[in-house]
């Protein structure tokens, strides 16, 4: 049985509730805190810790992590520095890279910004479920992923 048709028809059903999320999400964060959704993306993974095997998160994990390039990630790790709400020095173990330290003001904007992000997807959910969106998809939405 070819299930390709099924597959995409999901797969575009999947696409459209990301986008109809993604774009709650960024204008809560940006009403609220000032952030664009990238930026709240790098804090979090930087409060997350995402590293290298030597505990340590270089230029391109970051930019892996937030789907930027690295040109793009080194201007977004700029503009989080003249915010106040990351630091960056000369890392010791390595002169040519950069330590990243998230600032007080950083972490409070995550601690809200985690309540905005999870009330923007709850919202973004209602709005698709009254629209008749796919019920698969928005029950895995409602259930944790997955029930993880």
């Amino acid at each position: 049985m070819n299930q390709g048709p099924a597959l995409i028809t999901r797969w575009k059903a999947l696409h459209h509730l990301h986008g109809r999320i993604e774009n709650v999400m960024a204008r809560r964060l940006h009403d609220d805190l000032g952030l664009s959704l990238r930026e709240f993306q790098a804090l979090t993974v930087l409060q997350e810790g995402t590293a290298t095997a030597h505990g340590w998160l270089y230029l391109q994990d970051l930019a892996a992590e937030v789907g930027l390039s690295q040109s793009a990630t080194s201007r977004l790790v700029a503009r989080l520095e003249s915010r106040a709400l990351i630091t960056t020095s000369t890392a010791a173990h390595d002169r040519r890279s950069v330590d990243v330290h998230l600032t007080p003001l950083a972490r409070e904007a995550l601690h809200r910004g985690a309540s905005l992000v999870h009330e923007a997807v709850r919202h973004a959910v209602e709005i698709l479920t009254a629209e008749g969106a796919d019920r698969d998809l928005l029950r895995y939405l409602r259930s944790d992923g997955g029930g993880r």
